[in-house]
């Protein structure tokens, strides 16, 4: 797996800034990333593309930190 969401969420799970991991969805998004969207602990987050997503522009899910510290 070595997709640019695959490297995102690796250095995301890696970063201790981070304390958790959203799945955002799009406005629009089919009832498969729907499901799949939240707030997750690191070794929990669902793998990009969604699993069933079935949105013609296919799946436009993305992960966003939830940091401990913004700041150093």
């Amino acid at each position: 797996m070595h997709s640019a969401t695959a490297v995102a969420l690796r250095q995301l799970r890696a970063n201790d800034r981070v304390s958790r991991i959203r799945l955002i969805v799009a406005d629009d998004a089919c009832p498969a990333c729907r499901a799949a969207e939240g707030e997750f602990v690191k070794n929990a987050v669902p793998v990009l593309p969604v699993r069933g997503c079935s949105h013609a522009l296919g799946c436009r899910c993305f992960y966003q930190p939830a940091l401990v510290e913004i700041y150093p």
